[in-house]
């Protein structure tokens, strides 16, 4: 698929976390806008009206804590898919039978 550019304003301050976010994570702030976009275009058009809503009317708290609450959710897919590719990823074979046979299987798989 073809990329395309496409222009955002920002307040000073979202622009300087955004090239402090780019510097630490070696990438560009348009690739950390890209990210931010791809993401909020996945969402439904009632979090998007939610998340305008909660701009206008809420606090600087309010915004906080669903950052905290998207931050928490994001960990836990993560996990999930890490989970989720590691079992694929296993080799089923025989139980161990022993404490001994357990820590040389670990030892193994951790080499």
């Amino acid at each position: 698929m073809a990329a395309r550019t496409i222009s955002a304003y920002a307040d000073a301050k979202t622009a300087s976390v955004i090239e402090r976010i780019a510097q630490s994570e070696d990438r560009s702030p348009a690739q950390i806008a890209a990210a931010a976009l791809r993401f909020y275009a996945r969402l439904p058009a009632e979090a998007h009206a939610a998340f305008r809503r909660i701009e206008k009317l809420g606090t600087a708290q309010d915004i906080d804590t669903l950052a905290r609450e998207i931050t928490r959710k994001t960990l836990d897919a993560e996990w999930e898919v890490a989970h989720r590719q590691l079992v694929t990823e296993m080799k089923t074979g025989e139980i161990p039978a022993s404490e001994d046979d357990i820590l040389s299987e670990a030892v193994r798989l951790t080499q």
